[in-house]
């Protein structure tokens, strides 16, 4: 069988849609079975796969997403790439595809949080995209042979709320990526943490947040209960936030110079950017604890990716998180600062409590692989084309 996967959104530049994405290939490279897997990619990123030639074979797809002529372009690419079905990995399928398809969905975020906070766009722009969101989303869940849910919550959220039949919609969960740096409980060495200090100003123990800063990550709140933490708690520690800067991330800077009354608390909120894996897998490892109070996830990897590496995760009860996090995490109310701030001092106050987390979250997490999100869509592939 030859199956077309879209691969425009391929790497970490578009987060976790183009991680999954680049985490899927890479995991069907690793098996062994008959399909034949035509990457439909923009130049810079056929240039640089290398995967085994005799499956894989690359489309230059130079289509820009979210715009008219993906819808307009991708349809003939498909058909002169004569593949048997076509994956789109984002809701962004279009309106026509003349074979059959699957299609992931990751979440429903604009269906919970339609409001201009959202985005940097003008209220009528904002507006105008929600609607063609939508419309491009409920084309996708209709037309698809199968759509590929990244979390029971979020099928449930498909089901509610686009009216799709529980049959047509499979489940696989997202996997976490083998560590760089050796096996779970290997710490930093004092030249890495040196390094964290010299790049980062990283001098105290810290809380950590991995991921974007848009408004349901309810980040204004973690600065919120992190000052409580230095406050009522008297807790000397840093809040060390990592993610690429974008208007965002800049707009919860100016919110931390409001909040911080004091420079001393300022100073040690800390802003890293966008770095590289190997040096986030070790800010990773540094952390006393890693907070997660999204108000809404599709899955919400970072958490686990915390897990991984031994590091007690502290995460909101809400959406995805309880069914991918269990019981290998200590909750906290979203809507609550004090709670926040509470589960984190008790967490990070205690070694003991540290350390059982710690212990529930590795074993959570090697319940997640790549190699299995690629086994589970590939029999989605075959149901759809029996």
């Amino acid at each position: 069988m030859r199956i077309g996967i879209d691969c425009r959104l391929y790497g970490t530049f578009h987060r976790g849609i183009g991680r999954y994405t680049e985490q899927l290939v890479l995991a069907l490279a690793r098996r062994e079975d008959e399909n034949h897997y035509v990457l439909f990619a923009p130049s810079e990123v056929a240039s640089k796969l290398s995967l085994p030639g005799a499956r894989f074979s690359v489309v230059r797809a130079d289509v820009p997403h979210y715009g008219v002529a993906e819808h307009l372009l991708m349809p003939g690419l498909a058909l002169s790439a004569r593949v048997d079905m076509m994956h789109f990995t984002h809701l962004n399928a279009p309106y026509w595809c003349p074979v059959p398809y699957v299609v992931t969905i990751h979440d429903l975020i604009v269906f919970h949080f339609p409001d201009t906070r959202a985005s940097n766009l003008p209220a009528w722009k904002y507006a105008l995209k929600i609607w063609g969101y939508g419309r491009v989303l409920r084309n996708a869940a209709k037309k698809a042979k199968k759509i590929i849910a990244v979390s029971e919550f979020t099928k449930r959220d498909i089901m509610r709320n686009l009216g799709v039949p529980g049959e047509k919609i499979a489940v696989t969960h997202l996997g976490v990526e083998k560590m760089l740096l050796g096996t779970d409980l290997m710490r930093n060495t004092p030249q890495f943490d040196l390094m964290l200090t010299d790049k980062f100003g990283i001098t105290k123990p810290y809380v950590l947040y991995v991921g974007s800063a848009y408004p349901h990550k309810n980040l204004k709140r973690l600065i919120d209960a992190y000052l409580l933490l230095r406050t009522r708690y008297q807790r000397n520690w840093q809040l060390v936030l990592c993610g690429r800067i974008d208007p965002f991330y800049e707009a919860l800077a100016r919110y931390a110079d409001q909040a911080a009354v004091d420079a001393h608390y300022r100073r040690d909120i800390i802003f890293t950017g966008e770095v590289s894996d190997k040096v986030l897998d070790g800010v990773y490892r540094g952390a006393k604890c890693f907070a997660f109070p999204s108000r809404y996830e599709g899955f919400g990897l970072p958490a686990l990716e915390a897990a991984t590496r031994g590091v007690p995760v502290v995460c909101s009860k809400a959406a995805s998180l309880p069914e991918v996090m269990a019981d290998a995490v200590r909750y906290c109310d979203p809507e609550s600062t004090e709670s926040i701030a509470h589960v984190l001092d008790e967490v990070g106050g205690s070694h003991a409590l540290a350390d059982e987390l710690a212990a529930r979250g590795r074993s959570r997490a090697k319940l997640f692989s790549w190699e299995k999100t690629a086994q589970e869509t590939v029999a989605a592939y075959h149901e759809i084309m029996v």
